[in-house]
């Protein structure tokens, strides 16, 4: 099931950029993203709540979304700092990197593999737009992505298995294979022996979403994408996701993605940020 969702998951990169500094005080940020800073030359200090950490080159820091933190230099030398905003997401709701204890510091192994990744990602950022040059952006993301997650799983970065139950990803299985069919908490709770509320509290908990939310986003990202290709008729894809009017599914499309189900298949309207409250 993990290989599915990461299979339907995308990157979103926020900013990025490699920084010579010889001073820092960044204090109280908070972001809704993760940063990713590696340390490849130079000394710094990570404080987060309860902790204080001293980073040396080849030092790479995770930090989750609205976890406050600060970042400081630690002498008057020139630091080196290659650093990422980002999250990995699927359909937008479901944060993979938070199905998993990753360290918040961890020290890179194979720092020229990185670093060579790394730059390639810089230069395939550089390159004018076409086809070829947007997939070897894409491979290029991914490829670092990759390797940062492989250095932060290993056996000895691991701070410890995943945080989220296996009744609670299993759940989560159930609610991403059950698009085009309606989901009831009640009948959640029925199969696992659960009460519906402490179901739906808990996922929230893991996952940042409800699975009733969550269940309703992955239906209309299967809206967005039949109508897109045009593969299906709003009525055709109304029925398909189980609902009994073709009325109430073009309110919820519209709730949703900013503009009706008719001018997305039609190629008339551009698709707006997600509204729905998440």
């Amino acid at each position: 099931m993990l290989e599915e969702l990461f299979a339907r998951a995308s990157i979103k990169i926020y900013d990025y950029g490699i920084h010579r500094r010889r001073e820092m005080s960044s204090t109280g940020r908070v972001f809704p993203f993760y940063v990713m800073s590696y340390l490849s030359r130079g000394h710094a200090v990570l404080r987060v709540p309860g902790r204080e950490i001293e980073l040396s080159p080849r030092s790479v820091i995770m930090i989750p979304p609205g976890v406050p933190h600060d970042h400081v230099m630690a002498r008057a030398e020139e630091s080196v700092f290659w650093w990422w905003h980002f999250d990995y997401k699927v359909y937008d709701a479901v944060d993979l990197l938070a199905l998993f204890r990753l360290p918040l510091v961890h020290t890179v192994e194979d720092n020229d593999r990185f670093e060579a990744l790394f730059r390639q990602y810089n230069d395939a950022i550089d390159l004018p737009d076409s086809i070829p040059n947007t997939l070897f952006r894409m491979a290029s993301t991914l490829e670092v992505l990759g390797n940062l997650l492989e250095e932060l799983m290993g056996d000895d970065a691991r701070e410890g298995i995943s945080p989220v139950p296996k009744v609670f990803l299993d759940i989560l299985s159930d609610v991403v294979s059950c698009v085009g069919k309606p989901l009831e908490l009640s009948s959640l709770a029925s199969k696992y022996s659960m009460h519906p509320t402490y179901i739906s509290n808990r996922f929230t908990s893991y996952f940042g979403v409800s699975p009733i939310r969550l269940h309703h986003r992955l239906m209309m990202e299967n809206a967005k994408e039949l109508l897109k290709r045009r593969e299906k008729t709003v009525g055709e894809a109304a029925e398909m996701l189980g609902y009994s009017d073709v009325s109430s599914f073009s309110r919820a499309f519209k709730t949703t993605w900013g503009v009706s189900p008719a001018a997305v298949r039609a190629g008339d309207a551009p698709l707006q940020s997600v509204r729905i409250d998440l």
